[in-house]
């Protein structure tokens, strides 16, 4: 078949080839970076025409540069069908759900488990593979492409980079002043623009991973921890239920004010609610492991997040007894030093279907456990909550309370009152899965002091600017995608036995500087776990002690 059709194919030689996909990429593939440059440069008529073509022979000018530099014999088709197949991906992931594509956003990629990546297939993303995939990589292994010989060859690509790096110059010096503010101080437009984006993010991943991977010594912390005499000599030992939740919206919480009431269970039990509360990063693989980590969010790497040891190593360390309990993607390092273990989706179960478990398997099973425990002890629930895209498949049909819901992971199709909707569901199960958490705590608080922390990963973007899902650089990210909602719960007699005062903690229902950061060093305090790594500053409870 390549054969029959490259007869068909008149000749063309490499560097009009490269030419003429820098121009196809720049028309087809990049819609969303035209969108972004609509929505930064405020220009009409005849100057917004100007700087458009400006910005065209720009774009297609530094495309040519990089795909000269590959425009050698041996490499250049196959490096071509790459780029066409991954620039097609991500042409998808950006029209269709409005996202920027930055070194988060393919860590994100790289951890993506098969089920989460099973619920983003759609007829739309094979038709974008197939169109702007795979038909133009046939067409590039086709064609029957002329090289010039070595040193003619050489010198025609010098002269054509230095041409383009000329058209570069001359196309930015004419808006100089446009193009400085929205590169320097709007990295935004960077994110968009394929295929240097997924090109550039990558290559620094890869660089931090291989960093991280040849120091990947995992440096201890905390190793003076110990539980103070009083926490020692209180009468009942500490339980701790530790909510990961995922993708949820403090704005979405009727306990923040929400119009709608999707925290019905919840108002009704002595919870503590914080309004103001921000997330470490816009994605699972940053900000869980970051809540865990002691380093605030500022001084947080991914480097930092894999080589040092964690909230869980600490309390492990100073004798309290630590689980993990998975039915999200994983823990992303936070668990890896201890018993942890994910919900098998075939479990036997009235909340698995063999394909996916509701948050509420999470507490199948947990009772023998705690009835098990010797000494303080904190369990960690990662939630499902209200994962992306498909909402409607994250709460059982008797919570399907607000109607009518999309019921498709093709977000951008659906009625903004439809995604509102299945959304909300999921806000609504997650307000009953807490809900049956407290209740499972106040079962055994006769034996325990026990307690509940539910703080959300990170928010999510509902189409708000044409913008779905989560991950944004957090430089630029929505509010809806970096304010969580924070719920705390406290058994009758947990708060006097810790020395903390209710109406203290209440009282900070608004503060507006609280965030994951704060995680770390509150529940060392809690515990009453003395160590040189905890921080009074960041620990909620400190300022309310008696």
């Amino acid at each position: 078949m390549i054969s029959v059709i490259s007869r068909r194919l008149p000749s063309i030689s490499s560097q009009r080839l490269v030419m003429l996909c820098a121009a196809v990429l720049v028309a087809i593939y990049n819609l969303a970076t035209w969108k972004a440059v609509d929505a930064l440069v405020n220009f009409s008529g005849l100057k917004a025409l100007a700087f458009n073509l400006s910005f065209a022979v720009f774009l297609w000018a530094a495309f040519t540069v990089l795909l000269t530099v590959v425009s050698f014999r041996p490499v250049f088709k196959p490096v071509l069908v790459v780029i066409f197949l991954c620039s097609a991906a991500a042409a998808y992931f950006m029209d269709t759900y409005g996202i920027a594509i930055d070194t988060d956003m393919m860590q994100n990629v790289l951890e993506t488990n098969p089920g989460e990546a099973a619920a983003l297939l759609s007829p739309k993303l094979f038709g974008y593979l197939l169109l702007l995939g795979v038909v133009p990589a046939l067409l590039v292994c086709c064609w029957p492409v002329v090289y010039r010989r070595w040193l003619p060859g050489l010198i025609n690509k010098v002269l054509v980079i230095v041409g383009c790096l000329v058209l570069v110059a001359a196309s930015v010096g004419s808006f100089y002043s446009t193009y400085a503010p929205i590169f320097r101080q709007q990295d935004k437009l960077t994110h968009f623009i394929n295929p240097t984006n997924y090109i550039y993010a990558s290559n620094r991943l890869i660089k931090q991973r291989f960093a991280i991977k040849e120091n990947l010594v995992v440096q201890k912390i905390g190793e003076d921890a110990v539980l103070s005499n009083a926490a020692l000599q209180r009468p009942k030992k500490q339980l701790m239920i530790f909510v990961v939740g995922e993708t949820a919206r403090a704005d979405h919480f009727s306990l923040n004010g929400y119009a709608r009431e999707t925290n019905p269970e919840l108002s009704k039990l002595n919870i503590l609610n914080y309004t103001q509360v921000h997330s470490c990063g816009t994605s699972t693989a940053v900000s869980v492991p970051c809540m865990f980590s002691m380093f605030p969010r500022k001084d947080y790497s991914d480097k930092k997040g894999k080589t040092y040891e964690g909230l869980l190593d600490v309390m492990q360390r100073a004798g309290v007894q630590v689980l993990w309990l998975d039915n999200n993607s994983d823990c992303k390092g936070a668990c890896l030093r201890v018993p942890h273990k994910d919900i098998p989706k075939n479990q036997p179960s009235a909340f698995c279907d063999g394909n996916r478990c509701l948050d509420e398997s999470l507490l199948v099973g947990l009772q023998p456990y705690v009835d098990s425990l010797k000494d303080n002890a904190i369990i960690v629930l990662h939630a499902d909550g209200s994962h992306g895209p498909e909402y409607y498949d994250r709460y059982p049909t008797d919570q399907e309370r607000f109607k009518p819901v999309c019921h498709t992971n093709q977000l951008g199709s659906c009625s903004k009152d439809e995604l509102v909707n299945v959304y909300d569901n999921t806000i609504l199960y997650t307000d009953h899965f807490l809900a049956q958490v407290v209740d499972f705590l106040k079962k055994n608080q006769d034996k325990y002091d026990t307690s509940m922390i539910y703080i959300s990963d990170h928010g999510e973007s509902l189409g708000e600017n044409g913008m779905y899902l989560h991950a944004a650089p957090y430089a630029i990210a929505p509010e809806a995608q970096i304010h969580v909602p924070m719920v705390m719960w406290f058994g009758d007699g947990t708060l006097p036995a810790a020395g903390v005062d209710r109406d203290c903690l209440a009282n900070k229902r608004d503060q507006a500087d609280l965030s994951q950061d704060y995680m770390f060093h509150s529940v060392l305090g809690l515990f009453s776990v003395q160590t040189a790594v905890y921080q009074p500053a960041l620990d909620i409870f400190h300022s309310c002690k008696r």
